[in-house]
C-alpha cells in the first residue's frame, strides 16, 4: 500500500505512516503528518531503505534490550565546557553543511559533497561530526568548523553510521552503528541490535561501548549527552505515530538502559503523548523536546485530533513549558523544525518554523529565541533550504559556538 499523504509504500494494514505520520484510509478523519523533528530524520530512514534495510527501519513494538561492553574504563563525566563568546547557526541546505551568522549574515558553505544528512558540533565548537551517505554506506566524518581539516571517523565496512554526539568535554564523538550482521538480520525480517560507539579523537580509536539488542520493526533516531550528569540519551520510535519514547544509557561501567520519559496511553483527553528529545542546555539544567498527541476525540469537526508542542523542562524540578504549538497538516507552514539552547547563555533557547513562502522549491525557516519565564520572539535570523521534489529535506541545523 502508498501512504494517502506522501506516497511512500508501506506494509499492508498500517494505520499511520511510518515517513510522515498520516492516518491512512479508509480512517474517517483528514490525515495528518508527523513532527518536523521526526522529518529530520527521514533522511535517515529513506538512506536505510536504499542499503537494503528493509522492514528493520521501520518502527515497531519494543524488543529486549541487551548489553554488551567492553573491558573499557569510562571516564566521570568532565566540567562543562565554558560558554563561548559568540555562536553561529549551523544548517543543512543540499545535503551539504553551511553556517551563517546570527544577525543572518555571512552564509558560507563549508562542505561540498552533496551526501550529508545529519551532523552534529562539539561543545567548544572545535569540531562538526557529520554522516555521509555515498551509495548505500553511511560514513561518520569530522571536520573543522570552517570545513577544513576533513577526516574520517568510521569504516564502512563494519557497517551503517548514525546520530553522531559529542560528549561535554568535546573528546569523544559517540554515534550508532548497525553491524553488517544486523544488517543481514534485517533484511531477513529478524530481531537485531544496534551498537553504541565512542570514538576517542586523540587516540584516533573506536570503542564499543553497549548493544540495544531485540529490535524488530523499530528504529534509534537522535544521540545526546547530558553536560551535567555524562549519561546519553536516545529516541526509540516505534510503529505508529506518535510512537518516540527517550531512553536513557547510563555508560557505568557497566552500561545501563532505562526508559528516560515514557509514552501516556490513554490518558482521558489523549489517545497517546509521545516525547521526543532535541537536546540538553550547556549545562545541563534545561532539556528539551516536542511533546507529540493524539486527542481521543477523532472527529475532525470537533477540532484537531494531532498536535504538537515544544517544550522544555527543568532537569531539577521537573517543571515543563511549552514555547510553540502547531498542529500538524497536510502543509508545513507553521510547524517548529528544531528547538536548541544557546551555546553562549544556557537560558536562551531558539527554535526554528517554517515558512514555505510562494515557491514549490524551498522552504524558510524562521527562528526565534526566548529565555525561561519570558516569551519567544522572533530572533531576526532565517534562512532557505532547498527542497528535493523526491523526498523530505532534512531539516538539521545546530548552534556553533564561536571563539573570537
Amino acid at each position: 500500500m502508498l501512504c494517502v499523504n506522501c506516497g511512500k509504500e508501506l506494509e499492508e494494514g498500517r494505520r499511520f505512516c511510518v515517513f510522515c505520520g498520516a492516518e491512512q484510509e479508509p480512517a474517517p478523519r483528514a490525515a495528518g503528518r508527523t513532527s518536523p523533528v521526526t522529518k529530520v530524520v527521514i533522511g535517515v530512514v529513506a538512506a536505510l531503505l536504499v542499503a537494503g534495510a528493509g522492514v528493520g527501519i521501520y518502527l515497531g513494538v519494543r524488543g529486549t534490550s541487551s548489553s554488551k561492553t567492553d573491558s573499557t574504563t569510562l571516564p566521570p563525566p568532565g566540567s562543562v565546557v565554558p560558554p563561548a563568546k559568540s555562536e553561529k547557526l549551523a544548517f543543512i541546505d543540499g545535503s551539504d553543511i553551511y553556517t551563517v551568522d546570527m544577525d543572518g549574515s555571512g552564509r558560507r558553505k563549508i562542505t561540498s559533497r552533496g551526501d550529508i544528512v545529519d551532523f552534529a558540533v562539539s561543545p567548544d565548537g572545535a569540531w562538526i561530526a557529520f554522516v555521509a551517505a555515498p551509495g548505500t554506506r553511511r560514513v561518520i566524518y569530522k571536520m573543522g568548523p570552517d570545513g577544513s581539516n576533513v577526516s574520517q571517523v568510521t569504516l564502512p565496512d563494519n557497517g551503517l553510521a548514525d546520530n553522531p554526539a559529542f560528549d561535554p568535554t568535546g573528546r569523544y564523538i559517540y554515534f550508532t552503528r548497525v553491524s553488517p550482521e544486523d544488517q543481514a538480520d534485517i533484511e531477513e525480517a529478524r530481531p537485531y541490535g544496534v551498537g553504541f560507539e565512542r570514538y576517542d579523537i586523540a587516540a584516533n580509536k573506536v570503542d564499543h561501548l553497549y548493544t540495544y539488542g531485540g529490535l524488530q520493526e523499530q528504529s534509534i533516531q537522535g544521540l545526546f549527552a547530558d553536560p551535567a550528569g555524562g549519561a546519553l540519551y536516545f529516541n526509540h520510535f516505534g510503529s505508529d505515530y506518535p510512537s518516540s519514547i527517550p531512553h536513557k544509557l547510563s555508560l557505568g561501567p557497566p552500561a545501563r538502559d532505562t526508559v528516560y520519559m515514557p509514552m501516556l496511553r490513554d490518558t482521558g483527553k489523549y489517545t497517546a503523548v509521545a516525547f521526543q528529545l532535541t537536546g540538553f542546555s550547556r549545562d545541563g539544567a534545561y532539556v528539551s523536546y516536542f511533546k507529540q498527541v493524539l486527542f481521543a476525540e477523532q472527529d475532525p469537526d470537533a477540532g484537531p485530533t494531532q498536535e504538537v508542542d515544544a517544550c522544555f523542562r527543568s532537569t531539577a524540578s521537573g517543571d515543563e513549558t511549552a514555547v510553540a504549538t502547531y498542529v500538524p497538516a497536510a502543509e508545513q507552514q507553521g510547524e517548529v523544525s528544531g528547538m536548541e539552547f544557546s551555546r553562549v547563555a544556557a537560558s536562551t533557547y531558539y527554535f526554528s518554523k517554517v515558512d514555505t513562502g510562494t515557491g514549490a522549491s524551498s522552504l524558510t525557516l524562521d527562528f526565534y529565541r526566548g529565555r525561561p519565564g519570558g516569551s519567544p520572539a522572533l530572533a531576526g535570523l532565517n534562512v532557505s533550504i532547498a527542497l528535493d521534489a523526491e523526498q523530505y529535506a532534512p531539516l538539521v541545523w545546530h548552534l556553533l559556538a564561536v571563539k573570537k
